[in-house]
């Protein structure tokens, strides 16, 4: 493994897969013995390579070459149509960032329909990438379901979820779930000395642990003022008091920079201190203050949610969020 593999790069420009030979070699075996299923559910938490892997298995389907691993040639046809997101037999369906959707809209799941009417144009496949079906309401699920009941023998969907027990049952029934580990915690500090050596160690560690052994966490979190945003969330939990500078801070969150969302990064910040703080409770505190935190740490998680899935007001958001922070700091 190499510092390269902490570089940003988008899962369908990314030819390089790291720690998933087991899951390769499932792959190229049901391949080779003519048993490949119709649709997969890759899951894990995110940032560990799902969706690279699901390019590679794209690539690998759509390139008409019989291989014994997934490593396609980048001038291999197929390979340049899928960067430019131009292949005919590959279907993608995932948020549009251009217009800032959150969600996956049941128009774009009926997509799948008409895309699996046709028979492959230029390869053997046709190939359905859903990046990820945590995105989908449970319409739009449903609409992924009604084709996985009966798909067309040339059809592959390859379902990506961070959340698997979000998924309806019914659509986790068709599908092969393969299980992504996240990446060893060593591996994570090695490469990240190596990549940021003015790091201390405390800091290195701190970054690590926050990334829940995700590189597209770790990618996130040593961005241009990503240390910022931990150190505030740690000195708001030292201090235990809150002051006007959190409106400052909140604004500071929800200034957008290209290429960073600060409030994402946010939320993983302000959940692994939460956690961390309710660890310590549980193993120092009696059951009421346990069950007390217990109860704010769920209202903070059913806020984040709701933010997600009424578009709440994100300043309002952030400023509760380190009040019930606050809350739990003041428990101990």
């Amino acid at each position: 493994m190499s510092v390269a593999l902490l570089e940003k790069l988008k899962p369908r420009a990314n030819y390089d897969l790291f720690g998933h030979n087991e899951k390769i070699n499932f792959i190229l075996n049901s391949y080779k013995k003519k048993r490949l299923h119709q649709a997969y559910l890759f899951s894990g938490n995110e940032g560990i390579g799902k969706a690279t892997f699901a390019y590679s298995f794209a690539r690998f389907l759509l390139s008409n070459i019989d291989l014994d691993s997934f490593d396609i040639d980048k001038n291999n046809k197929a390979c340049r149509l899928i960067e430019s997101n131009t292949h005919p037999d590959l279907l993608v369906i995932e948020p549009n960032t251009e217009k800032k959707d959150r969600f996956i809209s049941i128009d774009q799941a009926r997509k799948c329909s008409e895309f699996f009417s046709h028979t492959p144009s230029i390869s053997k496949w046709r190939v359905c990438i859903i990046d990820s079906i945590d995105f989908m309401d449970i319409s739009t699920s449903n609409t992924i379901l009604k084709i996985l009941e009966e798909p067309p023998s040339y059809c592959v969907f390859l379902i990506i979820a961070q959340k698997v027990d979000a998924v309806i049952e019914t659509i986790r029934s068709r599908c092969v779930e393969l299980r992504f580990k996240d990446i060893e915690k060593d591996t994570l500090v090695r490469e990240l000395k190596l990549l940021r050596p003015e790091l201390l160690d405390s800091e290195i560690l701190s970054l690590v642990n926050l990334s829940e052994g995700s590189i597209g966490n770790l990618n996130n979190l040593i961005e241009k003022d990503s240390l910022e945003i931990y150190k505030t969330i740690e000195s708001i939990a030292i201090e235990k008091n809150i002051n006007s500078s959190v409106y400052s801070f909140s604004d500071f969150i929800l200034k957008e920079d290209e290429g960073t969302n600060k409030f994402n990064l946010f939320i993983n910040c302000i959940i692994f201190k939460v956690n961390s703080l309710i660890k310590s409770i549980v193993s120092s505190s009696t059951s009421f203050v346990i069950n007390e935190g217990l109860d704010i740490r769920d209202q903070m998680l059913d806020l984040i949610q709701q933010e997600r899935i009424f578009k709440l007001n994100r300043k309002q958001t952030i400023i509760s969020l380190i009040l019930n922070l606050n809350k739990i700091v003041n428990l101990k």
